[in-house]
């Protein structure tokens, strides 16, 4: 009975056709990369006193009435969020557009539109194919084994395990982009220039994707006595700067030193010069004044004497002078 079904449904189809009603859609499998993007291209047309009212997208893989019924991955009439958007118009665009694309979303997609007239609906049989892959980029060694040194040969090769004619394949390196084409990128004699993250992109008109591989390529004879030498020399010259850093501190520390010597020492109070009182007949009282007589040999002779003769014409005054001979 289905395929009788299906038999009467490809004739009305043909017979559709004929009377200007249709759907389009690649004519070859439409491959996708895991995570990334794909747009099923399609078209459509029915006749021009007809007007779009509906407009649905179905999976194969969820739908088993030939897309008349529900589930739609997509339909017009509900205004839902999904990785499946409708890019397409009313007119004849009927594009698919499929975010973050998971191996689970591989199969036949269909597209049915439904017009204002009442028989006038369509379903675009068969429908597009969608074969959900992995971008993988693969380390193939031609010569060499451990670690990636200069002189090594290798190629870079990017595969997507999905026949695409349309195929192209882009190669960069730390985001900048190499003058080469095709899946393989190839090393005859690796550099230490050659070290960077290189990335393989794979893109038709439908879909893209990319993938990213490092590569770390060491120097020719880099031993671990090498490193041991660039360590001595960063520690010289930490020591260097070290010791001129103290000599300079040292020597600021000494001139700040003598300069609170000399700040010091004009400081200090200068000395006062003594002064021996005068006296004079201002300075004492009369009563308290004492005169004696002194009477002065020369050492030559034999007889010196020294005389004191006090004489008192008041009786709190003494009188004093000194005679020399």
């Amino acid at each position: 009975m289905k395929t009788l079904y299906l038999f009467l449904l490809t004739l009305f189809g043909v017979f559709t056709q004929n009377s200007d009603w249709g759907v389009n859609y690649p004519d070859k499998l439409i491959c996708a990369v895991r995570g990334f993007s794909v747009s099923i291209k399609c078209s459509y047309y029915y006749p021009q006193d007809h007007q779009v009212k509906q407009k649905l997208w179905c999976s194969m893989n969820l739908n088993t009435d030939l897309c008349l019924n529900p589930p739609y991955v997509y339909n017009s009439s509900l205004n839902t969020e999904s990785d499946f958007k409708f890019t397409g118009d009313d007119k004849s665009d009927c594009t698919l557009l499929i975010h973050n694309v998971q191996f689970s979303y591989s199969g036949e997609y269909k597209f049915r539109f439904l017009t204002d007239v009442d028989k006038g609906k369509w379903t675009g049989n068969p429908g597009a194919t969608l074969q959900v892959t992995d971008l993988k980029v693969s380390l193939i060694r031609l010569s060499g084994n451990g670690t990636l040194k200069q002189g090594d040969s290798l190629n870079l090769m990017c595969d997507v395990n999905c026949t695409h004619t349309s195929s192209q394949f882009v190669w960069s390196k730390n985001n900048q982009r190499l003058n080469t084409s095709g899946p393989v990128l190839h090393f005859p004699a690796l550099t230490v220039r050659d070290s960077g993250d290189y990335t393989c992109t794979w893109g038709t008109g439908e879909t893209s994707g990319s993938k990213t591989i490092s590569l770390q390529v060491e120097g020719e004879g880099f031993d671990q006595w090498k490193i041991w030498i660039i360590i001595f020399i960063v520690v010289v010259i930490l020591v260097i700067v070290a010791a001129v850093f103290y000599l300079r501190r040292k020597r600021e520390r000494g001139e700040e030193n003598a300069q609170d010597g000399a700040n010091k020492h004009d400081k200090q109070p200068k000395p006062q010069p003594s002064t021996v009182p005068q006296l004079d007949d201002e300075t004492l009282p009369e009563e308290e004044v004492t005169y004696a007589s002194v009477c002065v040999k020369d050492k030559k002779k034999k007889q010196g004497c020294v005389n004191t003769e006090q004489q008192k014409e008041d009786d709190s005054v003494i009188y004093s002078t000194v005679i020399k001979s």
